[in-house]
């Protein structure tokens, strides 16, 4: 059974003590690729076979559609506790996955396909940023079943615990286990005039400048896109990889990590978690 709205309540009134024990490494990170998975997915255009397209609701309707529970939380938790000013806090995270029932009373609400995709809709119009993220310590957080769950966050820069982890090298097995898009690729153009705008803003610390260039260390990046938004030149460009199955591949990767509905009902190979 899921925590009650009382356990969540006295967890949040410690919730930027527990921040603050985190960045001075009093609370131990050991996530490792079995444990956490995550990938962001940019709200700027992307090209993809030569032409812009916007991904965000590409990657997620699937996901939600697939799903055989969907549950909307009240809050942002993230946002609840770092008090944001800057988005609203009742834009939760979608729960996905049969485990999302047993949450408690007072928490969010179960809902349709339909309302769950309005939901998103909403959250990337207000500028919020998708993460799809299976993480072993947020199911112990909410106390519901790890290997039957898959959370769908809505995320601002400011408040993001996910995206202040990779920031603060929360640890290395977080930090390699938030991800890029498949076949998604991130690069600069001539156009760019080494003004660093976009080493300020990067999530992961990627960006450096080099003989006033920008480069990225793709072996860093996140696929945020951060750096597209901030650039003034319009020099920094993500596309796909042509021949890359960016939904199936997402799809066969959390597939094989959970249960929460038509999601592992993919074939794959390899490991599956299962119940």
């Amino acid at each position: 059974m899921g925590r009650s709205k009382f356990t969540y309540d006295l967890m949040m009134k410690f919730y930027k003590l527990f921040q603050r024990l985190d960045d001075l490494g009093f609370i131990k990170h050991n996530e490792s690729e079995v444990d956490t998975s995550a990938h962001m997915i940019p709200v700027n255009e992307v090209i993809r076979g030569g032409k812009s397209v916007l991904l965000p609701m590409e990657i997620l309707k699937p996901i939600i559609e697939r799903a055989d529970c969907i549950y909307i939380m009240t809050e942002c938790l993230c946002r609840r506790g770092e008090g944001c000013k800057s988005y609203p806090i009742d834009i939760g995270c979608l729960f996905l996955g049969s485990a999302a029932r047993e949450l408690g009373r007072g928490m969010g609400r179960e809902v349709s396909t339909r309302e769950a995709v309005a939901h998103a809709e909403n959250a990337i119009e207000l500028g919020l940023f998708p993460l799809v993220l299976h993480n072993e310590f947020d199911a112990w957080l909410w106390g519901i079943d790890y290997r039957r769950m898959l959370n769908v966050c809505f995320c601002c820069d400011c408040c993001c615990s996910v995206r202040h982890g990779v920031r603060v090298r929360q640890s290395e097995g977080f930090f390699e286990n938030i991800k890029r898009l498949p076949g998604l690729e991130v690069s600069v153009t001539e156009r760019c005039s080494g003004c660093g705008m976009c080493v300020d803003v990067c999530v992961a610390g990627a960006i450096t400048i080099s003989n006033d260039r920008a480069k990225i260390n793709e072996e860093y990046c996140k696929g945020c896109g951060n750096c597209v938004k901030m650039c003034p030149e319009d020099a920094v460009v993500m596309r796909l990889e042509d021949g890359v199955n960016t939904v199936g591949n997402l799809l066969e990767t959390y597939g094989e990590r959970t249960d929460v509905g038509d999601l592992s009902g993919i074939s794959v190979k390899g490991r599956r978690v299962k119940g």
